[in-house]
């Protein structure tokens, strides 16, 4: 026999929870025009750094970007601390803090030393043309230096999101309808929000953090970051208008959003995601508690939950949060994205590896008569590597049903190593990169034909072609 628990709400941790859920709404969930297309606060004040955190006629450069300069001497540091730990001098070795973050796995110390190669061939103009040409500058000076901005305004900005209770208050309210369409907890919709306005980095980030905190299982987390971790709703405009689909936006993102969202309802009831074990992180345990007991009110529990929540948070808190982030952020993620990356489009660039393993894909293009099947098929994979490699492939001169399917597949498949996969894997959701390929070729296989049926159907009724 259930017994109906007393609720309590505590005043002080009410208006923490309004006051920083009304500041998390805005910053992350609240659209705003920006000329013709949309974007988040946030996303503006990035936006805003980018374009004004450029130094001219600096050290004999004519122009360049703060946010280079930042990951081109964390990456000293990283290298150099790395050096030093497998040196073992005793300064790093017997401190267990500067021991955790430099005595790294090889893998990422290599990464390390060649992020900061690439980055000193980009910043000084020295090694070999294939890398120094259009690959560093595309990955160095558009990527790595948007993510650094990213980084540096998210580190500070998610704990408002995450910590003020907004999560615990929508997930207690929609609990069930994101558990039986998606087998999700409701909080993971502030997840699928906070890509959607925002960035798939984003949405990963929160995601991360949230596993980390005991707030989702690893089954969980894994399934939030490979269905949900969008594209947001400008960089796609952006995409649109490289691919000279513009005008076609709307029900071309119309067509990607429906697509992700059977996809999001079939990949976590299947192989391999249903067979990760449901359990919490170790040592930290489970923390959520969606559950309404019999009787009870849903609304009541909800912001009972997130004043709690809301509660407990402090600003030294969040400073150290967002001080730990930092570390982990420039000491690996940006040499390794900036490593990774470029090995890879120098790879997709410069031989004919992925034309060779992507000819399947232009057979399988074929079965549905895209025009150009097999001329475009790299196209499919490469964009494991970076999610605009294909726009920027395809361009605007192709066939324009090309354009269309190929480039929403490019959005549907969600998963990119340069920006969400190197977030994933460096994190402790349960998902190594064997197993991110494969979820990324069950996303463009399953994808692929749904995306070619919306589109004959736009076709035939006239409103694209």
């Amino acid at each position: 026999m259930s017994t109906k628990t007393e609720v309590q709400v505590s005043s002080k941790g009410m208006v923490k929870f309004i006051i920083g859920s009304l500041a998390a709404v805005f910053l992350f969930l609240t659209p705003l025009p920006v000329g013709e297309a949309f974007n988040i606060p946030l996303g503006m004040a990035i936006n805003w750094m980018e374009d004004t955190f450029i130094l001219n006629n600096f050290m004999g450069f004519e122009t360049i970007s703060i946010g280079v300069i930042i990951a081109f001497l964390t990456a000293i540091v990283a290298v150099v601390g790395t050096v030093l730990a497998y040196a073992n001098v005793k300064f790093i070795t017997e401190n267990e803090k500067l021991n955790s973050v430099f005595k790294a796995h090889p893998v990422f110390a290599i990464s390390r030393v060649l992020g900061l190669l690439f980055l000193s061939m980009e910043l000084f103009g020295f090694g070999p043309a294939f890398i120094t040409d259009w690959v560093s500058g595309l990955m160095i000076n558009v990527l790595v230096n948007g993510l650094v901005f990213i980084f540096l305004i998210l580190a500070l900005a998610i704990p408002i999101l995450t910590d003020f209770g907004l999560m615990e208050f929508i997930g207690i309210l929609i609990k069930k309808f994101v558990n039986a369409l998606f087998l999700l907890p409701g909080r993971a919709s502030v997840d699928l929000a906070g890509s959607w306005f925002g960035s798939s980095s984003v949405s990963v980030m929160i995601t991360t953090d949230q596993h980390e905190k005991g707030f989702y299982t690893g089954r969980e987390a894994a399934a939030i970051c490979v269905n949900f971790a969008f594209v947001s709703l400008p960089f796609s405009l952006v995409v649109a208008n490289t691919l000279g689909l513009g005008g076609s936006f709307p029900l071309w993102y119309l067509t990607i959003s429906i697509v992700c969202i059977i996809l999001g309802i079939i990949l976590p009831r299947i192989w391999p995601l249903n067979k990760i074990t449901d359990t919490y992180v170790e040592g930290v345990g489970k923390q959520i508690d969606e559950e309404v007991e019999e009787g009870g009110s849903r609304f009541k529990k909800a912001l009972a939950l997130a004043s709690t929540r809301a509660e407990k948070t402090t600003a030294s808190g969040i400073l150290k949060s967002g001080l730990n982030f930092y570390v982990s952020v420039f000491m690996d993620l940006i040499p390794v994205i900036t490593a990774w990356g470029i090995m890879a489009m120098v790879i997709e660039g410069y031989t004919p590896i992925f034309d060779w393993i992507s000819a399947p894909m232009g057979w399988f293009l074929s079965i549905f008569n895209i025009p150009g099947a097999m001329a475009y098929a790299s196209t499919t994979l490469v964009g494991f590597v970076d999610m605009f490699i294909p726009a920027l492939m395809l361009g605007s001169d192709t066939y324009f049903q090309t354009r269309f399917i190929l480039g929403a597949l490019s959005i549907v498949q969600i998963i990119y190593m340069a920006e969400t996969g190197i977030l994933i894997i460096r994190s402790k959701i349960p998902l190594g990169i064997g197993k991110l390929f494969l979820i990324f070729l069950m996303r463009t296989l399953m994808g692929l034909p749904l995306i070619v049926l919306f589109t004959w159907i736009l076709t035939t009724l006239g409103w694209i072609g």
